[in-house]
């Protein structure tokens, strides 16, 4: 005999969310009906599931051994049920990102994205600013800074570091003035509408705070960095757009050392969320936390940081 299926949704929740009251307000039910469905599982296991104590819930051996049979056995009716009973036409996902952040981070995770959720069509558009008033033309937006509507909920993903970056024939061709620390004269590239500034930067690090010589603007990141592995100049990045670079010694640092990022990158959605926007929005904080964990960037870049 199987066991009752809203309780198996119900644990599910509450195991990935780490709360009873999370769960109650994702499936839109008290938190008195999850604990009767936990208690029933319970009871149809015969073992319990959650260790319960005054900081919350917390999975059991028992437990911990049985939520991938569970969470793999919901998510594949869900795709059976969405490919076989849904529309025709793949429902649509517009999610909206900055250039720089869905060109060096997102997109080259979008495969597993799509493998897990081919029911899902993705309408991805880059964009230079954030919306004013955000997830009017899409369902999803990623911002660089946090924007307030009273219409969304903002959730930050991930803070970054600003790092001080050149390209390695530059480096060599200036390698005199920038051991100095003399970088008044050294032509720069500048990113338009970035709050940190270069002049923040260098007292951040105790250096002589002057104003760059600018050769070249730019409306994004992106395109930035494209400049500076051209040997146009020396530009302030994020750290995020610049690794994949860093990694391949197509850009290198200039001046050791970065700055924390006075913002960060928010996940901006409708109050109300579409089934469409909790699947994106559970698989972005799967793929932010693996970010977290494994930033090449906390051992190999950032050495010379100092908070």
């Amino acid at each position: 005999m199987l066991p009752p299926l809203r309780a198996l949704v119900a644990f599910e929740a509450v195991a990935r969310l780490g709360s009873i009251g999370a769960a109650a307000r994702e499936l839109h039910v008290t938190q008195a009906a999850v604990s009767q469905q936990l208690k029933s599982l319970e009871q149809f296991l015969g073992c319990e599931l959650f260790e319960r104590s005054q900081r919350g819930v917390s999975l059991t051996s028992a437990a911990q051994q049985y939520l991938p049979a569970v969470t793999g056995s919901l998510q594949h009716l869900r795709l059976q049920t969405e490919m076989l009973f849904g529309k025709q036409q793949p429902d649509v996902l517009r999610v909206k990102a900055n250039h720089s952040i869905g060109h060096n981070w997102l997109i080259p995770k979008l495969k597993d994205f799509t493998t897990k959720f081919p029911f899902i069509r993705l309408d991805l558009s880059l964009v230079d600013w954030p919306s004013r008033e955000p997830c009017i033309e899409a369902d999803v937006e990623i911002t660089n800074g946090f924007i307030d509507s009273k219409h969304t909920r903002a959730e930050k993903l991930f803070q970054e570091q600003w790092l001080m970056v050149c390209s390695p024939t530059f480096k060599t061709q200036h390698s005199e003035a920038l051991a100095r620390g003399d970088v008044s004269s050294l032509p720069a590239i500048q990113v338009k509408g970035y709050e940190e500034s270069w002049m923040q930067w260098l007292t951040h690090h105790k250096r002589v705070a002057v104003v760059p010589n600018v050769q070249l603007e730019l409306s994004n990141s992106l395109h930035g960095l494209e400049a500076v592995k051209q040997g146009i100049g020396m530009m302030l990045v994020r750290s995020l757009v610049a690794e994949r670079d860093l990694l391949a010694g197509r850009v290198v640092l200039a001046l050791e050392g970065a700055m924390p990022s006075e913002s960060g990158h928010y996940l901006i959605t409708p109050n109300k969320r579409a089934a469409k926007v909790n699947f994106f929005c559970d698989w972005l904080h799967q793929q932010t936390q693996v970010t977290e964990e494994a930033h090449p960037l906390t051992s190999t870049y950032l050495s010379g940081y100092t908070p």
